[in-house]
């Protein structure tokens, strides 16, 4: 937009100068000097064929009024017949009067002509001019005006924190305070719910009392300037904010008031879609371990399943409980149980790339384009730092292990739930081999699958056996009924 008015600038300058130059060839150019001087031939030839039959009358007059009646009155042949001895030479004098004359008149006719030609180039010179400025002043605005619109665009696109803090300093404030209603339309301060207090710039221990609701803007000025006004989007109020800014000596009120009226509805759209973003957050977020829930694996899953099924990357999940936890929160209760699920779930989070709660106390990793060794690695890894980590629990140390299972993603699977079950079962086995322990389903798939026999078999037999028995009892009942 810069590049387009400064193009208009310097056509509107281009302009200026050529008809500048075009006013000044008006009076100069040798061509304009040739011209009268042919006029001035045309003139005398002009006069001189008329005046071949006699000295036209309009010519006596014209000498009459510009010299007066007495030069025509020398000009008779009595008073000068001692200078003109016959007519044709007094004749011959009034022709170069009147060519004199016309001369005159055709000079002052030009001279009036070029006067009148370099005013009209003047007059449309300004009037191009101010025409020019005009669509500059108003190309100026309406830049200015695109420029606002872009900067209040891109800070909608902003992170949320670095939004506000332009906002903050667009306004020149000490600090803002935002209240949102909840969803039952009170103001709320509870960070964790769906209302709450946004401050910025301002210790949280100094935030005052919870305010009533504004929906009329208020203005009060003593030391600082405090200024409380609606925050409506689309027609709906979804709170208020309360802008405080140092009052100086140069404050203008009004241009302040102004600058608060252009952002407002920006700030508004910006702090609903991160109360949006927020909730939406909350959907997928456990509220304890700050994780990803089941339901947010369960979305991941399933798009990584399918980049996993066109693709050539490997894809691994990770099952992890926690070792006798139920004993420690029997125990300690779930205070302490919710401490140590925390931290845990910290340690895991910061072991694996992709981290959630499944659960209780049982957690998944995915690990996705990481080969199988990687995989294994970073998994005995991340159990030997929550094994040695320090968990306080009643102000006393308390040794904390995890169990863990791996699978891996077969292009053969269905569903991301078979890998998951895969690494279930390998969990079960470190749980059965003494807890604190990963173990990789293909490492005991052969024998999960004996074991699994085994139980087959038994049911079997215990199967067989009910049956037998279920004959026996119907004898015993028919011996009786004889």
């Amino acid at each position: 937009m810069k590049k387009k008015l400064d193009n208009a600038r310097a056509i509107v300058q281009e302009i200026v100068r050529d008809i500048e130059k075009r006013s000044q060839d008006a009076r100069r150019e040798a061509a304009a000097v040739n011209d009268f001087q042919v006029g001035l031939r045309h003139v005398e030839n002009d006069v001189s064929q008329e005046c071949l039959r006699g000295i036209p009358d309009k010519y006596i007059t014209m000498i009459r009024e510009k010299l007066g009646a007495e030069i025509v009155e020398a000009l008779e042949p009595g008073k000068l017949g001692a200078i003109f001895k016959n007519r044709d030479r007094i004749q011959k004098v009034y022709e170069k009067i009147a060519v004199l004359l016309e001369k005159y008149n055709h000079a002052q006719k030009t001279a009036k002509d070029s006067l009148s030609e370099s005013d009209r180039l003047r007059f449309v010179q300004q009037e191009m001019a101010e025409s020019q400025i005009a669509n500059l002043q108003e190309l100026e605005t309406f830049e200015q005006r695109m420029l606002q619109s872009q900067w209040l665009v891109e800070l909608q696109l902003e992170p949320f924190e670095e939004a506000m803090r332009r906002i903050v300093s667009f306004l020149e404030a000490r600090h803002i305070e935002v209240y949102l209603f909840d969803d039952d339309k009170f103001l709320t301060t509870n960070l964790d719910t769906d209302g709450k207090i946004f401050v910025y710039n301002k210790q949280a221990s100094d935030i005052n009392e919870l305010p009533h609701t504004v929906d009329a803007p208020t203005f009060q000025e003593v030391q600082e300037t405090i200024y409380e006004t609606p925050l409506v989007v689309e027609g709906r109020q979804i709170g208020h904010c309360r802008i405080l800014c140092t009052k100086t000596e140069d404050f203008d009120r009004d241009r302040w008031i102004r600058k608060v009226d252009f952002i407002g509805p920006v700030a508004a759209r910006v702090i609903e879609a991160n109360q949006n973003r927020l909730l939406a957050a909350k959907v997928y977020t456990d509220d304890l371990t700050q994780l990803y829930n089941k339901r947010k694996l369960n979305e991941q899953m399933g798009r990584l399943f399918t980049q996993f099924k066109s693709g050539q990357k490997k894809l691994f999940v990770a099952m992890i409980d926690i070792d006798k936890f139920k004993t420690l929160n029997d125990t300690y209760g779930h205070p302490a149980g919710d401490q140590v699920l925390k931290k845990v779930a910290l340690l895991i989070r910061d072991g694996v790339p992709y981290a959630y709660r499944y659960g209780g106390e049982e957690f998944c990793a995915v690990f996705y384009g990481c080969e199988k060794q990687a995989v294994l690695d970073a998994m005995e890894a991340l159990r030997k730092n929550i094994e040695k980590s320090s968990f306080a629990v009643e102000g006393l140390d308390h040794a904390i292990t995890v169990s863990a299972g791996i699978a891996e993603f077969e292009v053969t699977m269905n569903a991301v739930m078979d890998a998951i079950d895969r690494a279930d079962k390998a969990l079960y086995v470190s749980k059965e081999d003494g807890r604190n322990r990963c173990t990789y389903y293909d490492d005991i798939k052969d024998r999960y699958l004996a074991d699994a026999n085994r139980l087959r078999q038994r049911n079997l037999m215990l199967e067989e056996e009910l049956a037998q028995l279920r004959q026996e009892l119907a004898g015993m009942k028919g011996k009786k009924i004889r």
